[in-house]
Parts: C-alpha cells; structure tokens; sequence
C-alpha cells in the first residue's frame, strides 16, 4: 500500500531541515562568542570560550572574558590595560590575529601583556561599571589605554537581544539564521539605555575618579593613555578643521590632572578614511595601521620599558 503524498512531503520537508542544519553547524554560523547580562555593567563577554566563526575567523576569550588566549595572571611582567568597546573587541568579522589587540601585542613584545576589557556596543558607562566590579583589574594594572568615542558618556548601554549578545549558543541553529536574517532586514528599535541623561557631569565624575585609581595602581609616568578614536565622518570633519569630539576640553583638563597620555588618532596622517570597513570600525589593516599608532607614541613617550626581551 502506497504512502499517502503528504507524508512523503512532511518526510521530504523534514530532511530538508536536518540537512540545512547539519550545513549551518558545518559552516560554523553559530560557532560565536556568548555573553552574561548583568544588571551592574549590562553585558560581557562570557568566560573560557573559543571558537571559528564560519570556518576562517577564530577567536578566544580567556577566564576573565577578556580576547586573548592567557589566563589573568598580572604582576611578573609590565600588564597594560586596553580598555574600549568594539575597536577594541573586534567581533565575528576578524580573525584573531587581526584584532587590534594582537596586533599591539606583536609590536610591543611579550614583556608587556595587553589584557582587552571591551565589549561590542559598550559605552564608557559600560566599561566603567565592569571595572568596578573587578577591582582586581585595575589593581593589577602597570599602564593603561583607554579609547574613547564621542558620545560614550550618555549611559549604559544594556543588554538588548539573543541576537546582539547571544547568553548561550542556539539549540536550533537554523531558526538562529533566519531569525537574525529577518532581524537585520526589519530592524527593530529596542528598548532605551537605562540611564541617559543630558548632564553627563556624574559620569565624568566617576570617569576621572577611575583614571585616578588606575594611576594610584601604577608606578609608572605617565600610568596611561586616552585613545581618541573617530568615526570616517568625524574623520573628515578632524581633516577639515571642524571640532569633532566635544568632550576634548574635559577629557584635555582630566588628562592633564593625572598626568596621562593624550592621543588623537585625527592628528596622525597615516590614519585615512580607507580604512574603515563601515562608518566606524577599522578594516584589520585599520587595527595594524591603530596599533603602529599606539605603539609609536608610547615609545616616542618613553612611556614603557623595553617590551621586547621577554619569552611568553
């Protein structure tokens, strides 16, 4: 007796499915960093996780959350801080090595291991709140680097969505695509920051009372360094004579007070607008040309030891 047509259809529809899914793990689309949410700092990269994005982009967070292979284990060497949102993160588009904080590594030398506080979508309200609950971060701590964007002193930027920050790797990977596919084609709004006020006094506040305990940690001077970083039409503007950061005057006197480092990346004229992959983030030729930057001005400063004559 022959099988009625619908259930070869419902059988058909059912392998279809498993060989769709199979292809998606295969490719590794859901091989991507999951996050925490926290109602302190919003959000972090989880702990003691690696992977390959899609087959060619690895990457790794170690036991603190932080994109690199090491474990947390400051004081032998001259730790430095990295301290930022998605420039310094990077994200499921770069391979590990093309990440910015990689690529400052190779040109300072294993003496001075660079520990990556970042999150993709974090503000400095964000960064701030994690460093507060992780003293220990800031107490281990020789130098620091901290980058800043116009703007990133509004608020916390919280947890939004599974889709942004994943909390756990997707049981069903194929929902997972189409769900993120619909997501990027109609976009939703999401709800508001937690906190966005339109005096952003407090926040500054808190802003240099951290520089102050970051440098009190060090006995390094300078003890640290303030990445101005710029989207392309904030580029353009820096490249026309146009004012393009509207904290400078209060990140200049903060600066100053602590006796830190202060870099615009608009002043150095290796920095173009090629090398952005969209309005703001850098191509990973962008991270070498950033940490050729940093590197520069750190030695020019005298800022750091020889980094060089370290093994790992």
């Amino acid at each position: 007796m022959k099988a009625p047509r619908w259930r070869w259809v419902v059988l058909g529809f059912v392998a279809l499915l498993g060989l769709t899914e199979s292809a998606i793990r295969q490719a590794g689309a859901i091989s991507f960093p999951v996050y925490v949410r926290s109602a302190e700092f919003g959000y972090a990269p989880g702990r003691n996780q690696q992977g390959t994005f899609l087959g060619t982009n690895r990457w790794v967070f170690n036991d603190r959350g932080m994109g690199v292979e090491r474990p947390w284990n400051p004081g032998k060497l001259t730790d430095i801080l990295l301290i930022g949102n998605s420039i310094v993160m990077g994200g499921n588009p770069y391979d590990q090595k093309d990440k910015l904080t990689p690529q400052l590594q190779t040109r300072l030398g294993n003496g001075c291991p660079i520990w990556p506080v970042a999150a993709g979508g974090w503000s400095t309200v964000n960064e701030m709140r994690f460093l507060q609950a992780n003293p220990d971060l800031m107490a281990g701590t020789d130098f620091f680097i901290w980058a800043q964007l116009p703007g990133q002193m509004q608020g916390l930027n919280p947890w939004v969505s599974e889709n942004l920050h994943p909390t756990q790797a997707p049981l069903w990977a194929t929902w997972y695509v189409v769900r993120k596919a619909l997501s990027a084609r109609f976009p939703s709004a999401g709800p508001p920051a937690l906190t966005s006020p339109a005096d952003t006094s407090a926040h500054h506040q808190q802003f240099d009372e951290l520089l102050g305990r970051l440098v009190l940690s060090s006995k390094r001077r300078p003890a640290g360094m303030i990445l101005m970083y710029p989207d392309r039409a904030q580029l353009l503007d820096a490249r026309a004579g146009k004012e393009w950061l509207e904290d400078r005057q209060l990140l200049q006197s903060t600066a100053e007070a602590h006796g830190i480092m202060l870099i615009d990346v608009t002043r150095f004229p290796q920095w173009n607008e090629s090398l952005y992959k969209d309005p703001v983030h850098p191509t990973a030729e962008g991270n070498a040309v950033l940490a050729a930057i940093l590197t520069s001005a750190l030695q020019t400063a005298g800022a750091l030891p020889d980094c060089t004559n370290h093994p790992r």
